[in-house]
Formats: C-alpha cells, structure tokens, sequence
C-alpha cells in the first residue's frame, strides 16, 4: 500500500505543472447521465451529456476531468464527432491524486449546442488517502462521490475552485438485478428487465459535491419522503425501522428551524461498509457497525443527526471567505444537538457538550488526543478553505465552533436561538461580517466575547461549562 502510494505522489508531481493552466472556461448548467456499472468486473460505461451556462458564445476551447482510472471513447457536440487530447494530470481532488484531463474544442458552437462524451474504465478500491474515500467499484457494489473525492462523471471545474450547483435533468443507472441504486435528488423509477435493473433520478440545482451514486444488495423501506435502504439480514432490517422512525422525526424538526426548501424533498439513507459516514446532498450514508447498534447507541443516532443536518445548514458561502470552513463543517458539527435534545432530552445535549470541552480543555493542554498529535489551533476564521480536512474532524471545527455555538444558545435561550438559526441559516449568502452581524443583532452587547471566539484561540474561564448538573455533582 506505501509503494502504491508513493508511486501515486511522484506520478501526480510529475504532472502537476501540466494543470497550471487548465482552468475552467465553461459552467455545465444541465447534466443527463447514463451509466452501467459492472461490479464483478469493477467498470463502468457512462454517456454523460452537458449543456452550458451561455452568454453570447463559447469559447474555443474548455478543460474537463474524470477520474485516472477512466479513459474518454467518443465526443460529439452537437451531431459532429470531434477530437479531444486527454492526458493524466494532478488532481488533488481526486482520492487517487491524478485525473484524466480532457481538453475539448468547442469552436463554432452555439449556446444551444451540447456536448455528449462516451467514456469507461475500471474503477478500483480507493486506499490512498482513508478508507472514508471510499470510491470504489467492485464485487460488493458502487461507492462513488463526486467533486472533492472523484469526478467519476465529466466535471469542467479544477481542483480546489468553487464548483457551482447544476441541474441533473435525466440519470439512468443500470446494475444487475440484486443491486439497488442510490444518487442525489429524485428517484423517478425503478425497473427490472432481463437480469438487469434501471433507476431513473433528476435533481435540481444540486452542488456537484452531492453526486453520489451508492449501488448495493439492498432492501428498501419507507415513510412519507424518508427511504432507508439496509442490508437483507435480519439485524439490519430492525435497525433499519429504528432508523427510518427517528430520520422522520429528526428531518421534520430540521425543516422547521433551520434550512427552508429542503424539508419535504426525499431523503435517503443508507447503509455502508466500514467505510465511515458520509452527507451527500439529501443522501446519508451510516457504515454498518453504526446502522447495527442504532436503536441502544445515543452516540448512533447523534451520529445520523450530523448527517442528516448538513443539507438544513448549508447556507452559500465563498470558499475565499474566512467563514467557509466554519459553515462548511462547524455548522454541522453543532446544528443538530439542540434538536436532538427535543427528541432524546437534555441530559443528552448536556453529557455531550459536557464531554466536548474536556476533549477541548485536553487538548490545548497536551496538543494530542488518545489518537496522536492534533495541529496547531488556529481561531475559526482563519482556517483556510484548503485546511478544511485537517480540521474538520480533528481539533476547532468540531469543538471550539461547537462551543462557540452552544454559548449562543445558552445565552439566547431556546426559542430566540431557534429565531437566530433561522435568520442565518436563510441568508442568500453567508460572509464572516454578516455572521458576526446576525450574531450580534440578537446577542447585543457581546461583542467582546465574540471577538474572543471567533478571531483568537483564547479561552477565558468565563466560557466554562461550571453551570453543567454534571459539573456540579
């Protein structure tokens, strides 16, 4: 595994000066999809259609992206068959660091014009980075995600570039008969014909970071908008009942104090290998030993909470803005434990946050947790969009934003934090002066304190949690 990846690394240094100035020049609008995985053989056969956002004309040429592994057999624009140059490039953005890149001659065509690429290719187990990209085409089914883990369909967008929404107007998946599949949006279909089952999704204005494709031998149940899909044993059908009763639950009061526009839309959620959990748009993904131990396990379901939220807290915000990792990813991290406490009562939220601080406290006292070495504390706003994934899970994002938050909210109180959520949450854009803004509009007077949270790592002992029961036990 070291020796793969480090061929993988020289492979993609090699090539890194290659996508200096492979930058985008178009915006796919509106995607249709129509990809056949065979799991046994760990392929795939996609035809990927794409439309372009206009104004006037287009330029001459454009640079798209799929993942190394897969290889472009044909492109038409319009009804001509044109030629492209594809080569193997860095791409940071893909688990495996390389991509194949395509450059595209779009000359002489018009803003109506689209442009159809037929492209295959094997698709292997993703170990390069954790197991949690887990991208992967092989005898147990489909694990694909899309910008930011494989563009595992064509994506005019460089590594680490906002990537805009686009509209998934028609996806066909086609698998053997025993699998079940799973994207982002909305199931129209399902069908079985000679040994081979079809799924027809659209979805509207998603980000391409959504995109997943999940395809496993799945049983489905459901009610109202929520569809669990577990495993056939035994184990994970029961748990599946718990779990489609408490997303119900979780996904109605989400849609009540956070987000608008998204609760009332499907949700689905699936069960995965130990791959770790994942938030997909409106797919949620728990890996199996978690999905099991779901209806005795509270750190089960805060877990699916988490997931579930993400969709409910993602307010627009620029990856150049000193909000955006916080947003992104300390948002989530806290959003969902105040409304966990309306289903599963206080003494959850307070063990929680309870626990949370003294992992804090822990540690910027030794610099390390029972897993090694954490990285330097930085305040929330000056974590820089490419630092996201060294903070996100290890140190800042998950515990002094989340302490940051539950500070709010003790101050606010319950109802007026719910009327704070809801003003911030549906904000068209989300910038840090307009958090601090909104921040202050309901908690005057605390400027001081938020200047403390936000741009430093200070940590005065007037933000201890003393107050806690547990605390004064």
């Amino acid at each position: 595994m070291r020796t793969r990846l480090a061929v993988l690394i020289l492979f993609a240094l090699i090539f890194r000066s290659q996508t200096a100035t492979a930058d985008s020049t178009v915006v796919v609008s509106r995607y249709s999809l129509d990809a056949t995985f065979k799991p046994e053989l760990a392929r795939i056969e996609a035809v990927a259609t794409m439309r372009f956002v206009c104004q006037g004309s287009l330029p001459p040429a454009a640079v798209c992206f799929l993942h190394g592994e897969l290889s472009v057999d044909s492109v038409r624009l319009g009804n001509r068959p044109i030629t492209i140059e594809q080569k193997p490039v860095f791409y940071d953005y893909d688990y495996s660091l390389i991509a194949n890149q395509i450059a595209v001659p779009l000359s002489g065509a018009s803003c109506d014009s689209a442009l159809t690429i037929y492209y295959s290719g094997y698709f292997h187990a993703s170990r390069a980075r954790s197991q949690s990209d887990y991208m992967r085409i092989d005898e147990d089914g489909v694990f694909l995600r899309a910008y930011g883990y494989s563009p595992w369909f064509p994506m005019f967008v460089s590594a680490r570039s906002n990537c805009p929404n686009a509209t998934f107007d028609r996806v066909l998946i086609h698998t053997p008969a025993e699998f079940r599949s799973v994207f982002t949006g909305t199931q129209l279909s399902d069908s079985v014909r000679e040994g081979w089952r079809t799924t027809i999704w659209n979805a509207v204005d998603v980000a391409l970071t959504g995109a997943q494709c999940t395809a496993q031998r799945y049983t489905v149940t459901t009610a109202g908008n929520c569809f669990v899909y577990c495993y056939t044993d035994s184990s994970s059908k029961a748990a599946g009942a718990q779990i489609l009763q408490f997303a119900t639950a979780m996904n109605d009061l989400y849609g009540k104090y956070y987000r608008k526009g998204t609760a009332g839309e499907p949700l689905y959620v699936i069960e995965m290998p130990p791959y770790g959990d994942i938030s997909s748009g409106n797919v949620t993904g728990l890996m199996a030993s978690t999905w099991k131990i779901f209806a005795d396990d509270a750190n089960a379901k805060r877990a699916l909470a988490h997931e579930l939220v993400h969709p409910y807290t993602a307010v627009p915000v620029d990856r150049s803005d000193p909000m955006y990792c916080y947003a992104i990813e300390g948002f989530p991290s806290y959003f969902h434990l105040p409304v966990l406490a309306e289903v599963l009562g206080t003494d959850v939220y307070d063990r929680f946050i309870d626990w949370m601080e003294k992992l804090y406290l822990e540690k910027r006292q030794t610099g390390r947790t029972r897993w090694g070495a954490v990285p330097p504390e930085k305040p929330l706003l000056a974590i820089k969009a490419d630092e996201l994934s060294t903070y996100k899970d290890e140190y800042v994002l998950d515990d002094r934003a989340l302490l940051f938050m539950n500070y709010l909210y003790r101050h606010l109180g319950r109802k007026r934090f719910f009327t704070f959520t809801s003003d911030l949450l549906n904000k068209q854009k989300l910038t840090a002066e307009t958090f601090r803004q909104t921040v202050l509009k309901y908690l005057p007077g605390a400027t001081a304190d938020v200047d403390l949270w936000l741009s430093t790592t200070e940590y005065p002992d007037r933000f201890h949690l003393d107050h806690l029961p547990s605390r004064k036990k």
